[in-house]
């Protein structure tokens, strides 16, 4: 097998094919590798750096090369391998006949596609032995800018026999694809990194920026699959393939990335950055279609090529400005983190601008085991780990946050199911009721039932403002201070009152609704409100003067109340606002006081009442507490049958 090194060259196009043309006044060009010449992209062992560096810097378009062989008449037929690393397009005549292309040549224009080795054969030669070999190349005008040393063949094509050069061609097309499989690696790490993202973000819906890191990753291995696909396939012409690469590695890849460490550290004041970064890819994407075909060379001259190249920097640049700015503010944000992402950082930068190194001609490639694997390529790696540990940490911190919060919620839960009577205490001549549904596991309706000095009974409903544990605890701390108040006093005013002072001196926000009763013998009813819904005797609202809630008042102020004579037979009903704002999901009525007053019509018991209300659409928690004055001697002691009391839930 022989090495072609000896060739004639031609810029421009021509009728150059036919073995009758005269090349003598053609240029000389000998395609032998120097001693440590370097492919920058192929895992060849030699680079010849093409016509831009051979005399031509600013020839794209058309060019010939031509070299004469002498071959014996009678022998076996011989094939051609062409080289693997070639600008950009090609056909190969011989003696005229045209034997094989490397992308597609019609009436339109050319269509190049990724280089990769191919083998032609050869015609038999003429009778005298001669075979004259004509080889038209395209290269478009991009490539001059892309593409350091670019031009026509990087490694001289090689003559022999079909099973000599089969075995060439094997080797080349390995080395081909040792070249691209870092491309498939990188695409499928990616892949599974934007999977684990989106998972991630399935279970933390709450947590935008796993969101970005999935889009992030997934334009990632976008960008390495599709490198792949068209290095190993004819199935993306590189015109197309430059344009989605520059895009993907310099204007969606970076934004996707700022954005996505801007909702990481959830910087809410950082929305100049996000408008810089948005401004910056789409001048991006201008200048990507201003560097490439159709547009380079007919809309866009090619002497703006590289003023165009230098804007594509500077924007790159600002980009790497907008990360570092964002890395400084992460720092602020939270030093842990911010330390972490330091590095991820400058090693996205670092994939940023690893293209342009090889662009000057700086080698960034290397090849271990045949496997071709760039500076670009081990950040990106790297990065795609660091920022996944980042991702898995906070997901496992939150993970134990949430553990921590079902703990406390758990324990809020029980501590209030003992303030939860199972029986309410009841004294001769009337007979109270109790019940409580609530919305979720702890919130912040109670009630309680207690037995007052002079045989009667302290009935005390409320609802605490919010959900959740505060409101568990409030709920915690009102009932431990009306237990210890009524023990002083049995004036529903005063048992307000100090309320109120205790509660004003505790609640940073929030408020306590709440309404307090006593009842004495004889129906005798005493009745003080802080901002509840007034109680309804049998279907009638109580006028129960207003009074603002608990615990936003000034701690100094004087609670009111009213007495009422209940009749044999009357009920006295209390509840929290759970039941008339009940809301039906169909048309989101609400369950009103009109429909209240219709239950309280038929005289349902507190169960009946509040599972008419869940059943009409509960929203909050429900708490309703009913006084029966049965007309009993009044004289009787109070018969304890429960310890008391209850709170829970919104």
């Amino acid at each position: 097998m022989q090495a072609l090194v000896d060739w004639r060259f031609r810029p421009g196009d021509g009728a150059y094919a036919q073995p009758s043309q005269d090349d003598s006044d053609w240029e000389t060009v000998n395609l032998s590798a120097t001693e440590g010449s370097h492919d920058p992209f192929f895992s060849s062992s030699s680079y010849v750096p093409g016509w831009t560096a051979r005399g031509y810097p600013k020839l794209s378009g058309y060019a010939w090369y031509r070299t004469h062989l002498k071959v014996a008449p009678d022998g076996e037929r011989l094939w051609l391998e062409m080289p693997s690393d070639v600008d950009d397009a090609y056909q190969v005549y011989a003696n005229g006949t045209l034997v094989g292309s490397m992308g597609r040549f019609t009436a339109k224009g050319v269509s190049a596609y990724f280089s990769r080795a191919a083998a032609f054969q050869l015609p038999a030669p003429n009778i005298s032995g001669d075979i004259v070999i004509a080889i038209r190349f395209y290269m478009a005008p991009d490539t001059v800018l892309w593409n350091f040393g670019a031009g026509g063949m990087h490694a001289a094509p090689l003559l022999g026999l079909a099973s000599t050069v089969a075995l060439a061609h094997e080797r080349n097309i390995d080395s081909t694809l040792h070249t691209s499989i870092s491309f498939l690696a990188l695409g499928v790490f990616a892949l599974i990194g934007c999977i684990a993202a989106l998972a991630i973000y399935w279970k933390e819906r709450g947590e935008s920026g796993y969101l970005w890191l999935m889009m992030a990753l997934a334009a990632e291995s976008a960008l390495n699959l599709t490198s792949f696909v068209a290095a190993e396939t004819f199935w993306i012409p590189l015109s197309g393939f430059a344009i989605v690469n520059e895009l993907l590695t310099s204007a969606l890849g970076p934004l996707l990335w700022v954005l996505f460490w801007i909702k990481w550290f959830d910087l809410r004041g950082w929305r100049a950055i996000m408008r810089i970064a948005l401004a910056v890819a789409g001048l991006e994407v201008v200048v990507v279609f201003c560097l490439h075909q159709p547009m380079l060379g007919t809309a866009v001259p090619l002497g703006w090529m590289h003023g165009l190249w230098l804007v594509f920097t500077i924007l790159r640049f600002v980009f790497a400005a907008l990360l570092l700015a964002l890395t400084v503010g992460g720092l602020r944000r939270s030093r842990t983190e911010g330390w972490i992402t330091v590095p991820a950082v400058l090693l996205l930068g670092a994939t940023l601008f690893s293209e342009d190194l090889e662009v000057l001609g700086i080698p960034v490639s290397y090849f271990p085991f045949g496997i071709r694997l760039s500076i670009g390529d081990i950040c990106l790696f790297a990065l795609i780990l660091m920022v996944l540990g980042l991702a898995i940490r906070r997901f496992l911190q939150s993970k134990a946050r949430q553990r921590e919060m079902t703990s406390d919620l758990e324990q809020a839960q029980q501590v209030q199911h003992l303030l939860i009577p199972e029986h309410l205490l009841q004294i001769p001549g009337y007979h109270v009721e109790g019940t409580y549904l609530p919305a979720s596991q702890v919130g912040g309706d109670f009630y309680q039932v207690i037995p007052s000095s002079g045989g009667g009974l302290i009935v005390l409903l409320g609802d605490v403002s919010g959900k959740g544990l505060r409101a568990a605890m409030l709920v915690s701390l009102a009932v431990g201070a009306v237990r210890a108040i009524v023990k002083e006093t049995s004036e529903p005013a005063e048992i307000l009152t100090r309320l109120n002072r205790e509660l004003a001196g505790n609640m940073k926000s929030g408020f306590v609704t709440c309404i307090c009763a006593r009842l004495d013998s004889g129906g005798q009813v005493t009745v003080a409100n802080a901002g509840h819904l007034s109680g309804w005797i049998n279907s009638e609202e109580m006028a129960t003067p207003g009074m603002l809630p608990l615990g936003v008042t000034d701690a100094g102020v004087e609670y009111s109340a009213q007495q009422i004579h209940l009749k044999i037979g009357d009920t006295l009903t209390f509840l929290s606002d759970g039941v008339v704002e009940a809301r039906r999901d169909s048309d989101g009525t609400l369950l009103g006081f009109e429909r209240l007053q219709q239950l309280l019509t038929g005289h349902p018991d507190p169960k009946a009442i509040a599972r008419e209300a869940q059943m009409f659409g509960q929203e909050d928690d429900i708490s309703v507490v009913s006084i029966k004055w049965m007309g009993m001697p009044v004289n009787a002691p109070v018969e304890a049958i429960a310890a008391p009391s209850s709170a829970v839930a919104h």
